[in-house]
């Protein structure tokens, strides 16, 4: 049973998330948009090896972790994942700002990710908002 204060933190940290939301103009992923895209990354899992994430209310970078074991409704559901992330606990697709595949996975030992490969993935489960550089791709969540 949920206590009263557990109850109040939850809605404490929906409404920071709301209130950070709020501050960009345009919301560019749905639920349904990131179900897609997480059933084609864990589908591709050797081929996608590493997968960074900022959220709206932090400025450090997490990283997420799947594998061709990542099931839905046991490590994601539909708003969010829990545990398969490098910051812990419980993570709402609503408040990842952005993901990042940057193209160096292991710089020690050269391990590099196919950014086209991945971009191509990407693409092939909808309309996205991307961005390249030398470093890796971006996708972005919010503008």
């Amino acid at each position: 049973m949920r206590t009263k204060r557990a109850t109040r933190n939850e809605e404490q940290i929906k409404r920071g998330i709301e209130k950070a939301t709020s501050e960009f103009s345009q919301h560019l992923m749905s639920n349904s948009k990131w179900i897609r895209l997480i059933k084609k990354l864990v589908d591709n899992a050797d081929k996608v090896l590493k997968i960074e994430f900022k959220k709206v209310q932090q400025s450090g970078i997490g990283v997420l972790y799947f594998n061709q074991d990542t099931e839905f409704g046991f490590d994601y559901w539909q708003n969010g994942f829990e545990g398969n992330n490098s910051l812990g606990g419980w993570l709402t697709f609503k408040e990842i700002e952005y993901l990042f595949f940057s193209k160096t996975v292991d710089s020690a030992k050269h391990i590099e990710q196919d950014l086209e490969q991945i971009e191509t993935l990407i693409e092939s489960v909808g309309k996205f908002s991307l961005e390249t550089d030398e470093k890796g791709l971006k996708l972005l969540c919010y503008k």
